[in-house]
């Protein structure tokens, strides 16, 4: 599940503004995004009974972290956004909110963020 909650941060916002993780933490508001999906992942995780190993502060200094040293690299979503798949939104951002709602917790910036990757996924035809 760390992995899920790690890519609800990196692989969706890096695809959202086709960027490179460099690119990514280069913006000084970084830990503060990465926090409030965080602060959401980890309450739906709690409340459904599940305790992740890192810490939600752990896991916003891996953000920093592990950008650092994949700084060139561009996330697997945004490789499936740039050849025009469908992204696994669905699978990361979406997953947590599901979860969220089926222990009445609502995650509502993964929500926002799965919509705001399906927009784009949909813009694409206008291009």
């Amino acid at each position: 599940m760390s992995k899920v909650v790690f890519n609800a941060v990196c692989n969706t916002l890096c695809t959202m503004f086709e960027i490179q993780m460099c690119q990514f933490i280069a913006y000084d508001g970084v830990r503060e995004m990465a926090r409030q999906l965080f602060d959401e992942a980890f309450d739906a995780c709690e409340r459904a009974g599940i305790y992740l190993i890192e810490s939600c502060q752990e896991e916003t200094d891996s953000v920093i972290s592990i950008s650092q040293a994949y700084k060139y690299h561009y996330p697997s979503m945004y490789q499936d956004f740039s050849k025009g798949r469908p992204t696994e939104v669905d699978y990361i951002n979406g997953y947590i909110a599901k979860l969220g709602r089926a222990h009445d917790y609502i995650c509502k910036t993964h929500e926002f963020v799965v919509h705001e990757v399906h927009l784009a996924e949909t813009m694409r035809q206008f291009k």
